[in-house]
């Protein structure tokens, strides 16, 4: 029987300081791409980091980089939703409003294309939905959702590698 390797990964300059600095920048709604040079780091580490603590054998400073990453957005949306209501009550909201629309970490939830976007995800599912009922072969479906897979973007087909 064979022996399954763990691989064994070294971060030299993940640590709690650096879990920190991207916390309190993610709250602010940077991107990745401004993140990592503030705290030190290439974007591909940070990208990397967070994709790893995603997967199935994260380390221990890459499931805390999430969390904290996770945890600053979080903070910061909660920041510009409390600002928007306050001005709001003030008659003015302008600003937390565009933060909101135009910030990477928030645009998708709350800009005008967040409800695009849940529209054009409830379509294809949908149209997977009576694809499913539609009685095509294996073969056909497949097709099918392949095409639609190549139109949208929105993975529907498993590649057969997998």
């Amino acid at each position: 029987m064979f022996r399954v390797a763990t691989i064994r990964r070294r971060h030299y300059k993940l640590n709690a300081e650096l879990i920190e600095k991207v916390r309190v920048l993610s709250e602010y709604g940077g991107a990745i791409e401004h993140i990592a040079p503030a705290v030190g780091v290439s974007y591909q580490s940070l990208h990397l980091w967070l994709h790893n603590a995603k997967g199935d054998n994260p380390t221990e400073l890459e499931l805390k980089l999430l969390e904290a990453f996770q945890e600053g957005r979080a903070v910061g949306a909660h920041k510009y939703i409390k600002i928007i209501t306050d001005c709001a009550q003030e008659g003015d909201s302008k600003s937390a409003q565009w933060m909101l629309t135009h910030s990477p970490a928030y645009r998708k939830n709350y800009s005008d294309n967040a409800a695009v976007t849940r529209a054009r995800a409830e379509g294809i599912e949908a149209a997977v939905s009576a694809i499913a009922e539609a009685n095509l072969t294996p073969e056909q479906e497949r097709t099918i959702l392949l095409r639609i897979q190549a139109k949208t973007g929105q993975e529907l087909v498993q590649d057969e590698d997998s």
